[in-house]
Order: structure tokens, then C-alpha cells, then sequence
């Protein structure tokens, strides 16, 4: 069975894939939330999620427990009209059960290579120990060093050492084996 349902299939030009589901502050989700609203990118597919994920609460809507609580994990795409690379955004409202991400990622590789995804990108937040008069910074590490040095030119931060855990670091991990920056 296919567990990626498609609203429809849009022709998009050298996509990069940004993925995002929430972790620490939900920054990633929002991040991705707001990028998706600000662009007015439009949805085409979705990963269907009961094989993926397992529920550990319950949501209240008018004082009732929701029986419908099920994961979202959509695709949208975007296309730059100035520009020569196009965007699909993957947005996950969850993290899968760990021993299933695998899995899970394989299904995001798969629409990744119907569209010859040559660059992933993931979204995540991590911790810093910044007074709150300071500007913010943006942190990245990447699967090569052509791709870090592209990455330098904008006065980002290179996480030089560390560990990216959970699905992103996953996710990243397999994309190189793919073949696939990131």
C-alpha cells in the first residue's frame, strides 16, 4: 500500500527539501509553519501516519476527548519564480516512534527522488546560553564541506562538533547515504 497520498503532482524546477517537525519550543514546526504561510505555498501529498506514530495523550475540544488525534505530515511546494531552484517543504505536526523513522524517512526519500532532490535541509532549534539583549544566530552543520562553506557566506554559526539527535540527525545521516546534500 502507498503511504504517500497525492493532492496532486506539480512540475518543479531543481527543488531543495526543507524538512521540519517539532522538537524543543515546537521552533522548527513553527519555523516552517510561518515559511509556508509566507511564501503561500500550496500542499500536494501526504505521508499517511498510522503505521508511524503511537499516541501518549489525548486533546480536549468543548471539554470532550478528541478520538481523531492522528499525526499531519504534509508536503508543499512553492515555485520561485526568480530563481532557479524551486522548494518543497515537508512539515510534520510529530516526531515518529524512533524504531519506525527509518522507515518513515525512506517515504520522504522516495518523494524526494520522484523529484531529483539533490539538497535536504532540516530545521531545528538548539540551546544556547545567549542574555536576551543579544541577536539570535542561526547554527548549521552539513554532510559536506562544499555545502559549509556555501553556508559561511551568509555569517552563519558551523556547529564544528556535537550531535544531532532525533529525526533530524537521522534524517541527515540517511541523505548523505543517499547521496543527497543536507
Amino acid at each position: 500500500m502507498n503511504k504517500i497520498k497525492f493532492i496532486k503532482k506539480p512540475k518543479l524546477k531543481n527543488p531543495f527539501l526543507i524538512c521540519a517537525w517539532p522538537g524543543m519550543g515546537q521552533v522548527a514546526y513553527k519555523a516552517a509553519v510561518y515559511l509556508v504561510d509566507k511564501l503561500k505555498a500550496e500542499g500536494f501529498a501526504e505521508i499517511q501516519s498510522e503505521d508511524f506514530f503511537y499516541s501518549t495523550g489525548s486533546t480536549i475540544k468543548e471539554g470532550l476527548i478528541d478520538l481523531t488525534q492522528t499525526a499531519q505530515n504534509r508536503f508543499y511546494y512553492w515555485k520561485n519564480k526568480n530563481g532557479k531552484n524551486d522548494l518543497i517543504i515537508f512539515i510534520s505536526n510529530a516526531q515518529p516512534d524512533l524504531s519506525r523513522a527509518q522507515d518513515y524517512s525512506k517515504l520522504i526519500f522516495n518523494l524526494a527522488s520522484e523529484y531529483k532532490i539533490k539538497t535536504a535541509i532540516c530545521f531545528a532549534a538548539m540551546p544556547q546560553p545567549i542574555e536576551h539583549q543579544q541577536p539570535p544566530g542561526i547554527w548549521f552543520a552539513s554532510t559536506t564541506k562544499e555545502l559549509n562553506a556555501s553556508l559561511k557566506k551568509y555569517n552563519f554559526h558551523l556547529l564544528s562538533e556535537g550531535q544531532i539527535s532525533g529525526m533530524n540527525g537521522l534524517f541527515l545521516k540517511l541523505a548523505k547515504g543517499r547521496g543527497i546534500n543536507g
